[in-house]
């Protein structure tokens, strides 16, 4: 699981990145990042009822992609603020589908 430390909670931050951040979008998977001041990285993640109406299965997902977020990490090259955003075709996605979608999207390299 992803420490505390590392996650957006305030709607201000989310407030900054939607407005000022740069983004790119996938077919499962969109990410807003927008630079920081901060030592690490810290990442949010959005998925709206459009997704799955159950609360449940939402969050089942928000937790695979923060897994996926603590495997991949380190491997980053800057220091940013990210917003994750699921699309709809999410509920069809694998993990390993999901795992090289946001690879892709936050530009590392395998």
């Amino acid at each position: 699981m992803l420490a505390a430390n590392k996650k957006l909670h305030l709607d201000n931050d989310f407030d900054k990145i939607f407005k000022t951040g740069r983004s790119a979008y996938g077919r499962f998977l969109g990410v807003k990042s927008l630079n920081s001041n901060k030592e690490f990285s810290r990442f949010g993640v959005i998925l709206g009822i459009k997704i799955d109406k159950s609360a449940v299965r939402r969050h089942l997902l928000k937790r695979k992609i923060f897994n996926i977020i603590t495997k991949i990490e380190d491997k980053l090259l800057f220091t940013r603020d990210y917003v994750i955003i699921a699309l709809p075709p999410i509920k069809g996605a694998s993990g390993p589908e999901l795992e090289n979608e946001l690879i892709a999207l936050l530009g590392i390299k395998k």
